[in-house]
């Protein structure tokens, strides 16, 4: 069985950001919920050890779906007995629940967990077909056009779904096919274009105009009634394609963000360049795809050598 400080690392390991909203959280503990120092470090092992999973699935506190929620704690099944993992839920949900009203969230991932074990694990890339499927779903009316865009957006830049809702029309440099962004800790990158996804991203803006009808909004991806896209609905965009593709997979933001990396991995870009594009600080976290890739070799391997 695991130790309580099992998932503890340095501090230098966390994002900064993560750190400030755990310190929060943990004097809302105290002074508003009133709990005890007990609790209050029970409550901060398990976020902390919840941050480092984050961080090695280059996963954001912001973009976690109820799908990679479930794959957490199916993952923590495998070494912790009934009462400890009711904690780690308590810990997760109360935490998600601070975010909720301090306003950075819209709904909370844990809230609907139970603890089912034997869950199947499912993959959590997407084939090169399967993605060809996703972007092949367009519909006549503007939404069904955004969603299209958004998959399409996610696939071709590597961005989270963070960084994506945050795009503003004028980060947009054209001439540059890129886009400037403020990722994780405030530092800044650009994500590429190619000349396909230009095109229709113009034509997505040319409609998202006419769409708002003169409203003023600055966000690239706009939701049903003309203001910037919630985290919660981007979640449900893509849940309800995962279920119109009939797909036994998870289907996320991050999900398509994998495939990403691991599909440029897969056809020869150097690692260094990926974590680039992907904008994460350390090499190590970028490692996880070649170790997607290499799963992948080896599968290929054992389908088609005739000795395999």
């Amino acid at each position: 069985m695991h130790s309580q400080n099992d998932g503890l690392l340095a501090s230098s390991c966390y994002n900064q950001d993560d750190m400030e909203i755990l310190d929060s959280f943990l004097s809302y503990l105290l002074s508003v919920k009133g709990e005890s120092e007990n609790t209050k470090c029970a409550y901060e092992n398990d976020i902390r050890q919840y941050l480092s999973y984050l961080e090695r699935l280059d996963l954001e506190v912001f973009d976690v779906s109820p799908s990679d929620a479930r794959e957490y704690v199916r993952t923590l099944m495998e070494g912790y007995k009934e009462r400890s993992m009711l904690r780690k839920l308590s810990a997760l949900r109360m935490f998600y629940d601070y975010l909720m009203r301090k306003g950075v969230i819209d709904f909370n991932p844990f809230e609907d967990i139970s603890l089912k074990r034997n869950e199947k694990r499912l993959p959590s890339v997407l084939t090169e077909h399967e993605v060809a499927m996703l972007l092949s779903l367009r519909g006549d009316d503007f939404l069904s056009l955004r969603d299209h865009i958004l998959f399409l957006f996610i696939y071709s830049t590597g961005a989270r779904i963070s960084e994506a809702l945050a795009v503003n029309i004028a980060d947009i440099e054209w001439a540059e096919r890129r886009i400037k962004i403020r990722g994780k800790g405030g530092k800044t990158r650009f994500l590429f274009l190619n000349r396909s996804v230009v095109t229709e991203l113009r034509d997505y803006i040319e409609k998202r105009n006419a769409y708002l009808g003169g409203k003023a909004e600055d966000a690239l991806f706009i939701a049903k009634n003309g203001e910037r896209l919630s985290f919660s609905t981007a979640h449900l965009i893509f849940e309800n394609a995962r279920s119109r593709l009939n797909l036994d997979k998870n289907l996320t933001p991050h999900t398509l963000r994998h495939s990403f990396a691991t599909h440029m991995m897969d056809r020869g870009a150097d690692i260094r360049f990926i974590q680039e594009l992907l904008g994460h600080e350390s090499i190590s976290t970028t490692q996880i795809y070649t170790h997607v890739s290499s799963s992948r070799l080896k599968k290929v391997y054992d389908e088609t050598h005739p000795h395999a």
